[in-house]
């Protein structure tokens, strides 16, 4: 009876021992799993901080580098474009050392007639404001409006050249005849005009027939005449005549 009780406690014991050591095994294996586990965590996070300093500090990824190289492009060289032509002739202006010497040219060389039959002035020139009945406001008013009926005869007042023949909505169809010291602009034109862009006159000679200026169509059927000298308005009844 002995012999069996030892016998079955001897076999308990042994259960138990290899049940303990079992459990030591898992528990070694879990600890040295979990350890293993924890010391790649860090080593992959130093990595990753690592790389991002070193982004941070180069400024410049491999990535963006080969973006930006695919997406730089050359740009094509600008190409002139033609400039369109201004609606109003634009006078070339003498230098400024000229500048005096030609105005003085003018006001004693230049003698300008008549560009109507007729020598009647309507409203004379004027840089300070003057009311103007059809627009209903003031304004200056940088010509000489001289008297006519539908369909006179407009002359040249001096001789030059036709620069430009164009339609202004409120001074009518102009014509632009460019001298040496002065261009004169001849608005009020009807559709008869007798020359063209490029032809050259003498004084006297009929540049085409008078209409009416819609700007100022109620002051009656008239032409409107001005004259510019080193691109700045002058008064046209000032040349008018001025060799008398």
């Amino acid at each position: 009876m002995r012999y069996s009780e030892n016998k079955r406690r001897s076999r308990k014991e042994r259960v138990g021992f290899f049940t303990a050591l079992s459990i030591c095994i898992v528990a070694v294996g879990m600890a040295a799993y979990s350890t293993y586990t924890s010391l790649t965590g860090i080593f992959d996070s130093d990595v990753s901080e690592t790389l991002a300093v070193d982004n941070i500090v180069t400024g410049v990824t491999e990535t963006e580098t080969e973006t930006t190289e695919e997406t730089e492009t050359t740009e094509p060289p600008a190409t002139e474009t033609e400039k369109t032509e201004e609606t109003e002739y634009e006078e070339e202006t003498a230098p400024e050392e000229t500048k005096t010497a030609l105005q003085t040219m003018v006001a004693v060389n230049t003698s300008l007639s008549y560009p109507l039959d007729k020598r009647k002035v309507i409203k004379e020139y004027s840089e300070e404001s003057v009311y103007n009945k059809t627009l209903n406001q003031w304004e200056a008013h940088t010509g000489v409006d001289f008297a006519c009926d539908v369909g006179d005869n407009v002359y040249s007042m001096g001789d030059g050249e036709v620069k430009k023949i164009y339609t202004d909505d409120l001074l009518g169809k102009t014509i632009v005849v460019k001298s040496v010291t002065y261009t004169a602009y001849y608005s009020g034109m009807s559709e008869n005009i007798k020359v063209e862009k490029g032809s050259v006159v003498k004084a006297g000679d009929v540049l085409g027939t008078a209409d009416n200026v819609p700007g100022e169509e109620l002051d009656g059927t008239h032409v409107h005449i001005s004259v510019k000298t080193d691109g700045q308005y002058v008064d046209p009844l000032s040349l008018i005549n001025n060799d008398e």
